[in-house]
């Protein structure tokens, strides 16, 4: 099939827009769905990895970004890595660690992840109990806002509710 647009390629990209209930089909080759804006496929050279570059800091010449370095200028007390080593190992030197480089992990978690917490797949084995914490942390964090926003009444049925939960754990999410 030949690209609708240029009439002389091999069509490579089908697309099937739905507007009002009406489906339209286009067929296009490689070049013409590059400089067809709204297709998805009209990437510049080097985006890709301009993102890749934007996500982990690093610069084209792979040196990491002076603004995160010159951030990371601290020593672990316990194995006296920097951030920017731990940055380029991937890992960790000691457990002091975490504590001296919590903010710089929280905001490199953040840039890679979307966030600063684990929020994916509880195990089958000792799930329960993982998501009774998770519930409780939840419900704290709802009585706080209902405190808040001065609903006694409601706060109070959830504090009581908290109560039985962590009743049911066995205290140890307190």
């Amino acid at each position: 099939m030949l690209c609708q647009n240029c009439q002389q390629r091999e069509a490579v990209v089908h697309l099937t827009k739905i507007i009002n209930g009406q489906a339209a089909q286009l067929h296009l080759c490689q070049e013409c769905a590059q400089k067809t804006p709204g297709t998805g496929f009209n990437l510049y050279p080097g985006m890709v990895s301009d993102f890749l570059q934007a996500l982990f800091g690093v610069n084209p010449a792979g040196q990491y970004d002076q603004t995160i370095v010159d951030s990371q200028t601290g020593k672990c007390p316990g194995c006296g890595r920097t951030f920017s080593q731990i940055q380029q190992a991937g890992k960790m030197g000691c457990s002091k660690c975490y504590d001296e480089f919590e903010p710089q992990m929280e905001m490199l978690l953040r840039r890679i992840h979307g966030r600063g917490m684990h929020v994916g797949k509880v195990p089958v084995r000792g799930g329960a109990s993982f998501r009774n914490k998770q519930e409780i942390a939840k419900s704290k964090q709802q009585l706080l806002e209902l405190v808040q926003a001065e609903k006694f009444e409601e706060a109070a049925i959830l504090r009581d509710r908290i109560k039985e939960m962590e009743n049911t754990v066995g205290g140890e999410s307190k």
